[in-house]
């Protein structure tokens, strides 16, 4: 039994992830309201803290992070809750630790916030100086599904000079605790801005006494979870910064090669299972390029990277699942539709690319996760931006996109696509890339002008 403890909690809750058994603090309400009147009462001391210190401490923490000495242990726990190879963790965990180091942290403020000093000084303009100031205490809702969201919320939560009370995923609720316990590490006052918790998701009341006590709030999470947050930060003028469920997806309009164009692709498939937003679960392919070519060159290659960034496979349901959504595909869009569909996939549930010559329902996009991937031909790009206007709108996140048509990327991105990358790329997060359509400094801080 692996004992977990939270900054608070009295309360042992038992838990069982993949057959690894967990002990998690729970914390209750009374509890909960004593972390946010502790943080509350450091919010004059957290300001003093000048963004260049904060800086310094994400830079050591992640060069601990890259330390796979120090890593191993947190990766091999990581790998079990999740249900992913420590290969995939470990490739994960490193680009996303790559991210805090001191000159890609640099990087972010400029990008986010015009200037890396804004936060500690007031900077000259054209109508005399601009600062800008946190919003008190934050509270961050994270989920389950990517741990990536940890260290990015958390550190953007420290740098923009905020407290910040998180609450883990029941799904996952490992990770967050072992980054808050190597920012201790590094510097044992982190305690003052920062507290990890958890509690149970179903207890609304706690939800509402958060929210009402707190200054803002970041959710990742769930359409459902979403919704019950913005409720609650609208009725008690909370600002709210969502991340919530999304979907992205590849257009190949153009392409010098297919077999780079299908490693590519294979790459965007292969990161995060899947789980994470700026994953594909569709790639739409100009009927001008050999289709059938390129589909069974993408699952060639989910073969080829299976053996550098192996799946797991924890439990009967990962691979009976996969293997059932496959079949119901075949048959519903084969059979039933009568539409022209190949699969192209391993003898078990490794990775299934499904070759169609009509484009899914929306909900068979929901099936695709753990390397499972739509490769659908078009005639006329007007018909991508159809379908994803019909099934995708409200999900939209980032498109991988291979061409040269300027028109269909404004149009595309007009319709609410807030990152375009380049295939193979989709994982990578740039500094300073919005996220969301939105830049997360920016929102956890407002702009004060003097014009003095």
């Amino acid at each position: 039994m692996m004992r977990i403890d939270y900054t608070c909690g009295n309360t042992a809750l038992s838990k069982n992830i993949n057959d690894i058994n967990l002990e998690l603090r729970c914390s209750n309400e009374k509890e909960i309201v004593g972390e946010i009147d502790r943080l509350k009462f450091n919010k004059n001391k957290v300001h003093d803290i000048s963004v260049q210190e904060t800086i310094d401490i994400l830079d050591k923490c992640a060069k601990l992070w890259l330390d796979r000495e120090y890593s191993k242990k947190h990766i091999e726990i990581l790998s079990h809750i999740l249900n992913q190879s420590q290969e995939l963790v470990t490739y994960e965990l490193e680009n996303t630790m790559q991210m805090l180091l001191r000159e890609n942290i640099e990087k972010i403020i400029i990008e986010e916030l015009g200037h890396v000093d804004v936060l500690d000084k007031w900077i000259k303009t054209s109508y005399g100086e601009v600062h800008r100031q946190p919003r008190g205490v934050m509270f961050h809702n994270i989920s389950g599904n990517a741990f990536v969201v940890i260290p990015i919320s958390i550190s953007m939560g420290l740098l923009s000079k905020n407290c910040n009370l998180v609450k883990v995923s029941g799904d996952e609720p490992y990770f967050a605790y072992a980054f808050y316990e190597s920012l201790c590490e590094v510097d044992p006052k982190i305690k003052d801005r920062l507290s990890v918790l958890y509690f149970n998701s179903d207890n609304s009341e706690i939800y509402e006494t958060i929210v009402k006590k707190t200054d803002c709030v970041i959710h990742w999470g769930g359409e459902y979870s979403g919704k019950i947050m913005a409720e609650l930060c609208a009725k008690y003028n909370s600002h709210l910064i969502m991340h919530g469920a999304k979907i992205s997806f590849e257009v190949i309009d153009k392409i010098d090669s297919i077999e780079k164009t299908a490693e590519a692709v294979a790459k965007d498939v292969i990161c995060w299972e899947q789980k994470a937003c700026l994953s594909p679960r569709i790639v739409f392919v100009n009927n001008e390029i050999d289709i059938k070519i390129l589909a069974s060159t993408i699952a060639d290659n989910l073969k080829k990277f299976n053996t550098v960034l192996p799946k797991e496979y924890l439990n009967p349901w990962s691979s009976m699942k996969i293997i059932q959504d496959r079949q119901y595909c075949l048959l519903k869009y084969g059979i039933k539709k009568n539409d022209d569909v190949k699969v192209y996939s391993s003898n078990n549930a490794d990775y299934t690319v499904i070759l169609n010559n009509k484009m899914p329902d929306k909900e068979d996009i929901d099936r695709c996760f753990n390397r499972f991937i739509f490769v659908c031909p078009y005639e006329d790009s007007s018909k991508v931006h159809e379908y994803v206007e019909k099934n995708l709108k409200q999900y939209l996140q980032t498109m991988g996109y291979s061409g040269i048509d300027n028109e269909f990327i404004e149009k595309m991105t007009l319709l609410g696509v807030n990152i375009v990358t380049k295939p193979g790329e989709m994982p990578l997060h740039y500094p300073g890339t919005s996220h969301d359509g939105i830049h997360n400094l920016h929102e956890m801080t407002f702009v004060v002008s003097k014009q003095l």
